[in-house]
């Protein structure tokens, strides 16, 4: 470290006093900005894993929500019709069967924008290690 060369021979594994201090002020330099960016982070990542399961469950709620209205919706205008018609209980048969596959077709199509809202945040978030290694 030092480039003066005075009374050390190369190889030998010796430290000068001043190299030493050096040495001890950088990692020290080092460990405070490490630190630091350690809080920054902890900062960072609070608000999101604090919000994130109340999304979580607004959002299992809302894609719950959706089929059920489907299939409510479907059975009630099954049974208006029904009522109607007298055809009694061949349309809201149908219509529950309709109204379970479009509440199902809502609940895929909300998933997907849910995903791909969230696809930027899983591609940059650090790949967790295999229990295999």
């Amino acid at each position: 470290m030092s480039g003066d060369g005075k009374g050390q021979s190369p190889g030998n594994g010796e430290i000068s006093p001043e190299d030493r201090e050096a040495i001890r002020k950088r990692s020290e330099e080092l460990g405070h900005k490490l630190d630091a960016l350690k809080t920054q982070r902890a900062q960072a990542e609070r608000p999101v894993n604090q919000g994130s399961q109340s999304a979580d469950f607004g959002a299992a709620f809302k894609f719950a929500a959706e089929l059920v209205v489907g299939v409510v919706v479907g059975g009630g205008l099954g049974w208006a019709l029904d009522r109607q018609f007298g055809t009694a209980p061949w349309l809201m048969i149908v219509l529950v069967i309709l109204g379970f596959a479009a509440g199902l077709l809502n609940v895929v199509r909300a998933a997907q924008e849910a995903q791909a809202k969230n696809e930027p945040l899983q591609r940059a978030a650090p790949s967790v290690k295999d229990d295999d290694e």
